[in-house]
């Protein structure tokens, strides 16, 4: 039984950051410069055990999980805040890097089916606007990940599963927003739920506004991107020695067969949760892959 604990605390100064200027002064409006300070601090844990060793067979189970807390505590030149353009994000002093910023969606009014929002201060508007934008407190890296496995082995046959996951890490479903346009996007395929849980006559209760309401890019579309994935599953056989020592040549045989990414659970809405970026832009999902093989060594 293995326990392997960590602690850690890391300052990052003089962190490269695109330093907004005037588009008269060139480089398409911004410098580079290293004036960012970051701070990272967290736990990683690791168990390894045996639960069951006996002379033919052992069973081993292993697990990891780490949390990260992230905070920005300097910008440029004293600034506090900088919205990124495009990114629905915005880099505050005292919040963690990638934080959304983003108006809140508070629905459908089921009277008339047009499309509510809250104000910055929670009042209910049918007008949506920039400045009722608000930190969510919901970021794309996931402060919690980690996995778990185990292994059985039976003289030479195993059988070793692996699973990843990670949770609170939330993706802005760009795709979502062209599938759900209702109207402004017509000429892009849309999703069943316009012609299913779309507002059509008073008493409606759903998330989708009468036709004609366009979609914005509001927290209606951004989406919970945790996960539990089962990353590798793999079922060995290494052939015996006296077997391999008949043949005098080989030293070890071991054959096997292999499946990558079988299994994910999510409530995340695109093809992916694993995605590389804030933004989901229909990005090719992780493929299933199943491997037969052989390893032998002379």
């Amino acid at each position: 039984f293995n326990v392997d604990l960590e602690l850690y605390h890391k300052r990052t100064s003089d962190m490269l950051m695109e330093v907004p200027q005037s588009y008269s002064e060139g480089n398409n409006g911004f410098r580079w410069d290293n004036i960012g300070v970051m701070t990272n601090m967290g736990v990683e844990l690791a168990i390894n055990a045996d639960v069951l060793r006996l002379r033919d067979f052992v069973w081993n189970l292993s697990a990891n999980v780490s949390y990260n807390k992230n905070e920005i505590k300097e910008l440029y030149n004293g600034v506090q805040e900088y919205e990124l353009p495009n990114t629905s994000t915005k880099w505050v002093v005292g919040r963690p890097l990638g934080e959304f910023y983003i108006n809140r969606y508070a629905g459908v009014n089921p009277a008339n089916g047009d499309a509510l929002w809250y104000t910055k201060d929670g009042e209910l508007t049918t007008e949506f606007r920039e400045e009722d934008k608000v930190m969510t407190g919901k970021t794309f890296d996931s402060p919690w990940a980690g996995g778990f496995g185990t292994t059985f082995a039976w003289k030479g046959l195993s059988l070793s599963a692996q699973f990843s996951w990670m949770a609170d890490r939330y993706v802005m479903n760009n795709d979502r927003f062209f599938e759900e346009s209702n109207g402004l996007y017509s000429a892009y395929n849309q999703s069943k739920r316009l012609l299913y849980d779309r507002w059509k006559k008073p008493g409606d209760l759903t998330d989708i506004p009468r036709y004609g309401v366009v979609a914005q890019l509001d927290d209606r579309f951004l989406e919970n991107a945790s996960f539990l994935r089962l990353k590798n599953l793999t079922l060995a056989y290494v052939l015996p020695q006296p077997i391999l020592k008949k043949t005098n040549f080989f030293t070890s045989a071991r054959i096997y067969l292999q499946g990558q990414n079988l299994l994910t659970f999510t409530g995340f809405n695109g093809l992916d949760p694993e995605v590389a970026s804030n933004i989901y832009r229909a990005q090719y999902p992780a493929s299933r892959q199943y491997t037969l093989g052989i390893e032998v060594s002379f």
